[in-house]
């Protein structure tokens, strides 16, 4: 029930799977002491689940093959909400147990965008724009703080993007076709959609960031499939991404501007997008973008920088439906 997990190398898009006849099945009839007796010692149902609860979440489905009981009581929504509350501070509202279980044992739930630092130079993305002097990546800001301390997106690097003075521009595209099961949680809940990076400018240029956010439908997944992501590609200028090109109406698009003054640029601010009206059911594609440039037309590398992306669903805004 995992999600199959990325290659580096973008493998040819299967067919898509609609999710509309997905069910989970309903609790099986069982012998009502069947499972409650170990070594020949009853043991009172709570006890088990207060046993169950302390197994890892990823071996918790295989036990369900133990008997009827075990399945009952490991599919119900209130045993993996227990198991979800032991992992997690933050407690939620009562949920369909696939939820917790695939927050707990698949990635669907964490960032989804990768490589948001240049940590990997321009691996998983595809540049769009590069003019001026093209995107830079530096192993520290230049010109403006270091990134802040403690920040989660950063995952412990200290590196960044930085752009030039006319625009420089890229996307990162985030397929949902082979996940299955969030495509389904998301299809039943809406479950809004977070979007959101770090930006600075320098010290003593003016610049300007964007940050864009789309979603697209089963049939427009594959924005540039003829690009092979096998890390920096640069894309003529006629080739510019479009959403609204060759049919490719987004189910949802949001962006967010931040222009920076001259000597004002150097602290770090972050930039959030949060999609969270009802979208339609067949999303299939997320789509990062991100562009930069300086307004002072400086030679080098005096634009908006940017670091720190992510992309994640948020379980806390799932809200419980009968």
């Amino acid at each position: 029930m995992g999600d199959v997990k990325s290659k580096d190398k973008l493998k040819p898009m299967k067919e898509y799977t609609p999710v509309k006849d997905f069910q989970f099945l309903d609790p099986l009839e069982e012998d009502s002491n069947n499972g409650l007796c170990l070594n020949g010692i009853y043991v009172p149902e709570e006890v088990l689940e207060n046993i169950l609860i302390h197994i890892p979440p990823k071996h918790l489905l295989y036990l369900t093959l133990v008997c009827k009981k075990w399945n009952n009581i490991i599919k119900s929504d209130s045993f993996w909400k227990n198991v979800f509350n032991m992992h997690q501070p933050n407690k939620t509202q009562l949920l369909p147990w696939y939820i917790y279980y695939s927050y707990l044992n698949t990635n669907n739930f964490e960032n989804l965008l990768k490589n948001g630092n240049g940590q990997e130079k321009f691996k998983h993305w595809k540049i769009v724009k590069n003019y001026g002097d093209q995107f830079v990546i530096e192993k520290k800001p230049q010109g403006s703080d270091p990134l802040p301390a403690n920040v989660p997106e950063f995952y412990g690097h200290e590196s960044c993007f930085a752009t030039s003075f006319y625009e420089c521009n890229k996307i990162q595209e985030i397929p949902l076709k082979d996940k299955r099961l969030i495509r389904y949680i998301i299809t039943k809940f809406h479950v809004p959609i977070y979007a959101s990076e770090w930006t600075a400018g320098r010290f003593d240029c003016g610049c300007e960031y964007h940050l864009k956010f789309t979603g697209f439908g089963e049939t427009n997944n594959d924005l540039a499939k003829e690009h092979v992501d096998l890390g920096m590609h640069d894309i003529t200028e006629e080739d510019n991404f479009d959403a609204s090109e060759e049919g490719r109406s987004p189910h949802f698009e949001k962006a967010e501007k931040v222009t920076v003054r001259q000597w004002e640029g150097n602290k770090w601010e972050k930039v959030e997008i949060i999609i969270s009206e009802n979208y339609p059911a067949d999303l299939a594609m997320l789509v990062f973008e991100h562009q930069g440039r300086d307004t002072q037309f400086w030679k080098g590398h005096y634009g908006s920088k940017m670091a720190g992306g992510v992309v994640k669903f948020l379980i806390e805004g799932i809200e419980p439906r009968n």
